[in-house]
């Protein structure tokens, strides 16, 4: 009766051993890459398999210059007293248009996206500021303070 008994441990610890070595498996498999199997030190060997997965990451475009701005200047425009950094104030997801002119039916030459900051230099008298590089941004989309959450 022993001797069954101990059978029964020996099979039922082989099963578990066998589905857990599947899963791990089909596991490696779901991620796209073999698992590399290391080695672990103790008094009894063992193989262990580790899989590490790396999360997405998202990368903002940055541009930098020089860009110049071939548009000719036939509006008004007052230089401020000093350089001023504003964020973009827009919803999550979407994009504040940085453009040649201070209108929107001026080229669009780049985006914003929330929170990102421009620094500005004029404002002319339509309500749009001249950026640091000589292109417009919209002061209704602009905030001196960053946006929250």
């Amino acid at each position: 009766m022993e001797v069954i008994n101990v059978n029964s441990k020996l099979a039922a610890a082989r099963i578990t051993a066998g589905v857990l070595v599947g899963v791990m498996v089909l596991s490696a498999a779901a991620c796209g890459k073999k698992a590399k199997p290391t080695i672990a030190s103790s008094t009894t060997s063992e193989l262990i398999t580790t899989t590490t997965t790396t999360a997405p990451t998202t990368k903002l475009s940055t541009y930098s210059g020089p860009l110049t701005n071939d548009q000719q200047v036939t509006w008004k425009e007052t230089t401020l007293d000093q350089q001023v950094t504003y964020y973009a104030k827009v919803t999550k997801g979407e994009f504040l248009n940085i453009r040649k002119g201070p209108g929107t039916e001026y080229t669009k030459v780049g985006t914003l996206t929330r929170g990102q900051t421009i620094v500005v230099v004029a404002r002319t008298s339509n309500g749009w500021y001249k950026t640091i590089d000589g292109f417009y941004a919209s002061e209704t989309y602009l905030s001196k303070k960053p946006p929250t959450s």
